[in-house]
C-alpha cells in the first residue's frame, strides 16, 4: 500500500479519534450545565459524535484498520462554561473542514463510501458548531443575568 493509499486510512483514524474524543468533552460539557435544555442538547450532541466514531470505525475496518486504542484522557476545559462551548464550537468547525478533505482523498482514491461518511459526518459537524455557538450565547446572556446579584 502506497503513501497516498495510507493517507485515507490515518485521516479516518485521526477523525475516529476526535469523534470518540468531542463525545466525552460533550458528556462533560453536560455535567457543568445547569439548565436542562441545554444539558439535553449537549447529550445529545455526544451521542451523535458517537455515531460519527460508528461510521469511521466502520469504514476503518474495510481499510483493514480498527479496533483502535481508546484516546488518552481528556485536558481540562475552560473555567467559563460560555468559552468551554465556543471553544468546542471551533473544534467542530476544525473538524467538518477536515473532514471535506478526508471526503475529497477518498474521491481522488475511489472509495465513494468512505466520502459519503465523511461528507455525513462533515455537515453534521458544521451543524454542531453552529449549535455550540447559539448554546454559549444562551448561557452567555443567563449568566450575564445572574452576575449582577452575585454575592
Amino acid at each position: 500500500m502506497g503513501l497516498i493509499q495510507r493517507r485515507l486510512p490515518a485521516a479516518l483514524a485521526a477523525a475516529w479519534e476526535a469523534e470518540v474524543t468531542a463525545a466525552q468533552r460533550m458528556a462533560a460539557l453536560a455535567e457543568r450545565v445547569p439548565g436542562a435544555g441545554v444539558r439535553s442538547r449537549l447529550l445529545v450532541q455526544s451521542a451523535f459524535c458517537r455515531a460519527h466514531a460508528c461510521r469511521l470505525l466502520a469504514r476503518l475496518s474495510t481499510h483493514g484498520r480498527g479496533p483502535l486504542p481508546v484516546p488518552p484522557a481528556l485536558p481540562p476545559q475552560p473555567p467559563r462554561l460560555f468559552e468551554a462551548l465556543l471553544r468546542e464550537a471551533e473544534l467542530a468547525r476544525d473538524s467538518a473542514a477536515r473532514y471535506g478533505t478526508a471526503a475529497d482523498l477518498a474521491r481522488q482514491q475511489g472509495d465513494l463510501s468512505s466520502a459519503w461518511v465523511c461528507e455525513l459526518n462533515g455537515s453534521e459537524e458544521a451543524d454542531r458548531a453552529l449549535q455550540l455557538r447559539a448554546m454559549a450565547r444562551e448561557v452567555e446572556q443567563h449568566v450575564d443575568l445572574q452576575e449582577p446579584f452575585a454575592v
